[in-house]
C-alpha cells in the first residue's frame, strides 16, 4: 500500500512531537471510510494510513464535501454519510461520473485550522489528468 511506506519517509522529517509546519498532499492510491467492494478487510487496512498520519501529528484536513462536488450518481459501496469527493476517474469513467475519492491532504495541527481545501471536481473545471486538482489555500 503506497500510503504507509510514504509516510515512513515522512516520518523522518517529523522530529518532535508538535510545533512542526507539514502539509502533505497527494494520490494515495487508497480510499477513505470504506474498502474495495464495501470489504471492510480493505477499510481497515486503508485506515491505517489515516491512523498513522494523526499519530504523526498531521490531520487529515479534505478535500471533502462540501468543497467539492459529490459523486453522482452515489456508488453503492461509498456509506451515504460519507463526505469523500471523487477525485479520480478511470479509463472507463470521464469527470462527470468519477466516484473514487484517491487524493488526500494532511497537515499539523497549527496549519489545520488555517487551510482551506478544495477539490476542483466540476465537470468543466477537472482539467486534463484523470484527477482532478486540489486547491489548498493558507490563510
Amino acid at each position: 500500500m503506497l500510503g504507509n511506506r510514504l509516510i515512513s519517509d515522512l516520518s523522518a522529517l517529523v522530529g518532535q512531537q508538535t510545533g512542526h509546519r507539514i502539509i502533505a498532499a497527494g494520490d494515495l492510491n487508497i480510499l477513505h471510510g470504506y474498502g474495495e467492494g464495501g470489504s471492510a478487510y480493505w477499510a481497515s487496512r486503508y485506515a491505517t494510513v489515516f491512523a498513522r498520519m494523526t499519530a504523526l501529528g498531521l490531520s487529515f484536513v479534505g478535500p471533502q464535501a462540501p468543497a467539492g462536488r459529490r459523486a453522482e450518481p452515489w456508488p453503492d459501496e461509498l456509506p451515504i454519510e460519507s463526505a469523500n469527493v471523487p477525485t479520480y476517474h478511470t479509463s472507463h469513467q470521464t469527470p462527470a461520473t468519477a466516484t473514487r475519492q484517491l487524493d488526500f491532504v494532511f497537515a499539523s495541527t497549527g496549519l489545520a485550522a488555517h487551510l482551506r481545501v478544495c477539490a476542483l471536481n466540476e465537470i468543466d473545471h477537472w482539467g486534463p489528468s484523470d484527477h482532478c486538482r486540489v486547491e489548498i489555500e493558507l490563510t
